[in-house]
């Protein structure tokens, strides 16, 4: 359920301001709203952005702290050496990158002695280079010539003489090397002993990461409170906030401004019709299992819709059986999950994320094993229970199951779309509503299964009849047909075609179930052909490949029929704000 909120309206004097902001974060209770224009000193969101960039760079370390010690200093101050570091050394890199370019193009010329070269030019010997064929050396004008290298069908010469040099056509001049291979080589040993320092200081700084976490947090919670403090409205002695807080929390509120003895004063009101509160959700231990997932998508409802928590993760569950459909699969995954559970937890794993995948993979487990699928094969392990999903019979119960599954999920959105409504005859519209999926899944039934399923087909004329009657006349109930009737078929032309194609969408469960178990065969069938020690990293790698493609399915399908096809039946349109109160954060 969504925690019924009461909005607070608080005033105290501007000199106790810090003092009324410290009680609030220590009370986590209010969400506050700010009343105007929020302001964050630049210098400090860069300082959180610089100090988690290097939280995640020194993460990534897994350095050799033997004979290291620990660099000194404050956090702030091994942030910026940290990012000195980490800005050296992609910069060193790419200087050896382009010396050992330099290098190779150098190489070719072998040890030229570049600055004896020089020395002679100083005293007036004239040297140059030309490439062209080699059996055309005579054609350089010069008193000494020497070939030093050949590629590509053509040769390179050094020339020297006293006096000035010059070649035919078919030589061309060109320019010596501006370095020897050894200043070279010596410039990348050079750049090579940087990055090694770089990397030797990182790792040290590394060990001051505890820290550095704590300075981040730190940074995190200073952020938080400017944020309140420059959101609350001043006029030179008082002060006034805006917030939330949940109904049933109040007085706890209002005894921690007593302790503190401090003079607030508080108004406490029902949220109007023009608020959005913020949205809290309080649901039994099993239910909470679905918050990671909505954490992950960003899901919030607001705060007058309904909250599905319970329904969504019971469907998802049911979803997932059918789109994993193996119970090999799911026993690996619970399994692993139950003998890591504790260690995890330990490491700071989210108990709800584990227990999400527990329900999910539970459910793929218990599935697989009443459709006799193992690993991308059908095993019956009881004599007696012979179902097979490959068959004829198997796959027209699947899609049957599918089809009823979709028309009763969506049945039930419009069950809970008029409960949520004032009590009038305009209810009735929502009841034809009903009846009308229920004939278009007799219509779906007989288009694609040719038979009856629960629904005998015999009803279908008659629910169609009774919805239509129902959907023109109390869509907008009046007394005037010509007002009622053409707002009834407008609705019906709106919306009829999505209740076929919205019940249909449900039979994406049985496809990629299938598919899945032709992708798990197919792995089965390449490693059968191969010998037992070959077969064993085939089996490993298409079947992990192929539960990956599950978890993206129960992603990609799973919580689309939930989103999309129950949430439009339903009119939720997930566009809440999360309860986020004012707290320290640890």
């Amino acid at each position: 359920m969504i925690h019924p909120m009461k909005k607070l309206l608080l005033a105290a004097r501007t000199s106790d301001r810090q003092a009324v902001l410290e009680v609030l974060r220590e009370a986590e209770l209010v969400h506050v709203d700010p009343v105007q224009t929020v302001v964050i000193p630049a210098t400090l969101n860069e300082s959180i952005e610089n100090t988690r960039k290097v939280i995640g760079l020194l993460q990534q370390l897994n350095p050799d702290l033997k004979g290291k010690l620990a660099t000194p200093g404050t956090p702030a101050r091994l942030v910026e050496e940290a990012l000195v570091h980490e800005k050296a050394i992609p910069e060193q890199r790419d200087k050896i990158a382009a010396l050992r370019q330099e290098l190779e193009e150098t190489a070719a010329w072998g040890n030229l002695g570049l600055k004896d070269l020089v020395w002679l030019e100083e005293n007036g010997l004239n040297i140059g280079f030309f490439r062209g064929p080699a059996d055309a050396v005579a054609e350089i004008n010069a008193e000494y010539t020497v070939e030093i290298a050949q590629a590509a069908g053509s040769s390179l010469f050094m020339a020297a003489s006293r006096q000035p040099l010059s070649a035919s056509d078919r030589f061309a001049a060109v320019e010596r090397p501006a370095r020897d291979v050894e200043e070279i080589t010596a410039e990348i040993n050079i750049c090579q002993k940087i990055i090694s320092e770089q990397e030797h200081s990182l790792a040290c700084i590394a060990m001051r990461l505890t820290d550095i976490e704590h300075y981040y947090t730190k940074l995190q919670n200073r952020r938080r409170f400017t944020e309140v403090e420059n959101g609350v409205h001043g006029e030179e002695e008082i002060f006034v906030l805006t917030g939330w807080c949940p109904e049933d929390r109040v007085s706890e509120l209002t005894t921690a401004f007593a302790e503190a003895e401090l003079p607030v004063a508080v108004d406490v009101s029902s949220p109007a019709e023009e608020d959005i509160p913020p949205t809290s959700l309080k649901n039994a231990s099993w239910a909470n299992s679905i918050q990671p997932l909505y954490d992950f998508m960003g899901m919030v409802p607001s705060y007058n819709e309904p909250d599905t928590s319970g329904l969504f993760l019971s469907m998802l569950t049911v979803f997932a059986a059918f789109l994993v459909a193996d119970a090999g699969y799911g026993l690996i995954v619970v399994l692993a999950l139950l003998a890591a559970y504790k260690p995890l937890l330990k490491r700071g794993a989210d108990r709800n994320f584990l227990h999400l995948g527990l329900f999910l993979f539970g459910g793929t487990a218990l599935y697989g094993l009443l459709t006799n699928t193992w690993f991308g094969e059908t095993w019956h392990l009881f004599s007696g229970y012979k179902f097979d999903p490959n068959g004829d019979a198997g796959m027209k119960t699947l899609q049957g199951l599918c089809f009823l599954m979709g028309v009763c999920h969506l049945t039930l959105a419009h069950i809970m779309k008029a409960r949520r409504r004032r009590p009038d005859i305009s209810l009735l519209g929502d009841a034809g509503w009903i009846l009308f999926l229920w004939a278009m899944y007799g219509v779906i039934c007989m288009l694609i299964l040719k038979e009856p399923f629960v629904l005998p087909f015999e009803f279908i004329m008659p629910l169609f009849k009774i919805s239509a009657v129902l959907i023109l006349l109390f869509t907008e109930p009046s007394l005037n047909p010509l007002k009622s009737i053409p707002a009834g078929i407008g609705a019906v032309l709106q919306n009829a075609s999505n209740c076929f194609s919205d019940i249909v969408s449900y039979i994406r469960l049985w496809a990629v179930g299938l598919a899945g178990g032709k992708v798990a065969g197919a792995f089965n069938n390449i490693a059968e052909m191969l010998p037992f020690i070959l077969a064993i990293p085939v089996y490993i790698a298409g079947h992990g490949i192929n539960m990956i493609l599950g978890v993206i399915a129960i992603l990609a399908h799973g919580v689309r029929l939930n989103l999309l096809e129950f949430s439009n039946h339903l009119e939720l349109e997930w566009s809440g704000r999360k309860y986020d109160p004012f707290k320290e954060i640890k």
